[in-house]
């Protein structure tokens, strides 16, 4: 029996040294710190059941899985707040704070980004890539087009696909040189490069396509496919040809006074859902341009492929006709080269060989 009691007063007292060599960890836990909390007001004339409209929601939905709930953006949709002659103006003065900017009607504010076409050969994705060179990557284009938003206020965050282009008649042609002869007026808003094919143009907004078709006012045009479809035009002018362009621009296009404040954490998960953004854009244009043709078939539409010397002849006049009227800005104010850097970066990457005078 001592000898059992002597055993627990010896591990008694190794626990109590134990005991008493043991420090308590003072030392404070760092916390992290809180995320920073970011709603973004987000203008865009896109209705909210088109195309485009699904692409915002897109992105504020992806924004917001991104960023945990930490970054959430309010959109208001169909030209509620700022219509597309109002948006850039209503991103540049912090109104808003993003917007799927429609850059075509701010030449003035933006002319060296209005100076290149809107579109790009071969397939939807180049659309992107196309704009995306012109702005990050092409050092002389981007100098120019950087410093042209900065000036005004704004950052692109990236384009965002657009579908497919096409021309149309009401009577049956076999290629751009017969539609050119046998069409006596020709629809369009930017007559330059249609003259140069040989078209006789009547200024025609693109919304009352139907009715100038249908009043015999005109007998052809250009136009993105989506949109003619929406609009009917199939059913007064049933013949097409797919021009092997694709539409591209509508940059997510941000405050960039508002964009400076933010953290660099807030900016990268911003980045990051447009890119997914712009992704998107490309996927959902492709699947829809899988059943665009056969829908429209459906419905009567007779469709004529483009030759590769129909393209050729058709992009050097959209590019040459860009050059003139740049070049002709450009010697009235003094920014040729300005022009002719961005210029150059469209042409390189459409492997067009173009030539300044």
């Amino acid at each position: 029996m001592k000898k059992l009691l002597s055993i627990i007063l010896a591990l008694a007292m190794i626990f109590a040294f134990a005991a008493c060599g043991k420090t308590e960890d003072t030392t404070p836990v760092e916390e992290k710190p809180a995320a920073e909390q970011v709603n973004i007001l987000f203008s865009t004339t896109y209705q909210e059941t088109e195309t485009g409209g699904e692409l915002v929601a897109y992105f504020a939905n992806k924004v917001q899985e991104l960023s945990e709930g930490n970054i959430t953006v309010q959109v208001t949709y169909g030209g509620t707040l700022f219509d597309s002659q109002g948006e850039l103006d209503g991103v540049a003065s912090g109104a808003v704070q993003m917007v799927a900017l429609g850059h075509n009607p701010h030449g003035d504010v933006l002319p060296f980004l209005c100076s290149v076409p809107d579109f790009a050969p071969d397939t939807v994705k180049n659309g992107i890539d196309y704009f995306n060179n012109l702005l990050f990557e092409n050092a002389d284009s981007s100098a120019v087009l950087q410093a042209e938003a900065e000036k005004a206020g704004i950052k692109y965050l990236t384009a965002l696909a657009g579908g497919a282009n096409c021309f149309i008649a009401n009577f049956p042609f076999t290629d751009l040189t017969d539609l050119a002869k046998n069409s006596a007026s020709f629809a369009n808003m930017e007559p330059a490069k249609f003259e140069a094919l040989g078209f006789t143009v009547e200024a025609v907004f693109p919304w009352d396509y139907y009715t100038a078709f249908d009043t015999g006012l005109v007998d052809a045009s250009q136009m993105a496919s989506s949109a003619l479809a929406s609009m009917g035009v199939q059913e007064v002018a049933p013949y097409w040809m797919y021009d092997n362009t694709y539409t591209a621009g509508n940059f997510l296009t941000v405050n960039l006074a508002w964009w400076n404040g933010l953290s660099a954490e807030s900016q990268a998960t911003i980045q990051e859902a447009a890119d997914a953004t712009a992704a998107f854009s490309v996927e959902t244009y492709e699947k829809a341009l899988v059943t665009e043709k056969s829908d429209l078939e459906a419905q009567g539409v007779t469709f004529v492929d483009m030759s590769d010397a129909d393209f050729d002849a058709w992009w050097s006049a959209i590019m040459e006709a860009k050059v003139d009227s740049a070049l002709a800005t450009g010697e009235a104010n003094g920014t040729v080269d300005q022009f002719k850097a961005v210029l150059k970066a469209a042409a390189d990457f459409s492997s067009y060989d173009l030539k300044f005078e």
